[in-house]
């Protein structure tokens, strides 16, 4: 079955990064000019059929009603081994992967996805179960960084974190009750971020295996950021380390 990528950015970084896709559909009247245009160049020039569709078409395909005039049919999303990232990351003195610990919304997953490939990150990695996987409301939240940055499936989350520290990584846990705040933490070189789920944070196996806990401090009433806003705090902290 096609996947839906939806949204004209995510569409765009579709087509420029090679994704398989198949077809793209476009609101009739959608004209010729702006990103719309672009997309019909880019498709044109990859040898992949434009078909302009009533826009009830797109809106019956959505998943959040957002398509913004475009949708675009792709193969089934293609995740990357971790052997494959660590051996990409294997000669780095500097790597960031970032570990979801059974993140479960779709809009946090993709989130977290644009923040990892703003970053420089080399990977986003998550359990194949009880999870979020890539699909249409990714692509649109991660404004087409799922074309660009490797994303892991594993089925286990605390032995992945085992080898990752076999790779060299230090693993953080993010943690409001940690010891070490985000300016304090060792958060350079190596690092594999483990962020906890919505509401229930890090489970007891993943937090087990963290080499170190880091908290965000908070200044107002509230104790803590959601998943994906906590990443990119943690996130371009691991990058300011690097200037």
């Amino acid at each position: 079955m096609a996947e839906v990528i939806e949204g004209r950015n995510a569409v765009i970084e579709a087509l420029r990064s090679g994704v398989r896709i198949e077809r793209v559909l476009i609101a009739s009247g959608g004209g010729e000019s702006g990103p719309l245009g672009e997309i019909r160049r880019l498709a044109a020039d990859a040898g992949i059929a434009v078909a302009d569709v009533p826009r009830a078409k797109l809106d019956s395909l959505s998943v959040r009603g957002a398509h913004q005039g475009v949708v675009a049919l792709a193969a089934p999303f293609g995740y990357t081994d971790l052997e494959d990232v660590l051996r990409a990351a294997g000669p780095l003195p500097r790597a960031l992967v970032v570990v979801l610990d059974h993140v479960t919304d779709p809009g946090n997953l993709g989130a977290v996805i644009r923040t990892v490939e703003v970053a420089g990150g080399s990977a986003v990695v998550m359990p194949r179960e009880r999870a979020a996987s890539v699909g249409p409301v990714v692509h649109k939240t991660s404004a087409g960084a799922t074309a660009h940055l490797p994303i892991v499936q594993v089925t286990n989350v605390a032995r992945t974190l085992e080898t990752l520290k076999a790779a060299g990584f230090w693993v953080a846990g993010a943690d409001e009750r940690g010891s070490d705040d985000l300016w304090s933490a060792p958060l350079d070189g190596r690092i594999a971020l483990v962020m906890g789920a919505e509401g229930g944070g890090l489970s007891r196996l993943a937090r087990e295996r963290c080499d170190f806990l880091v908290r965000i401090p908070v200044a107002g009433r509230v104790s803590s950021l959601n998943v994906a806003q906590a990443t990119s705090v943690l996130a371009f902290e691991w990058v300011r380390r690097g200037r």
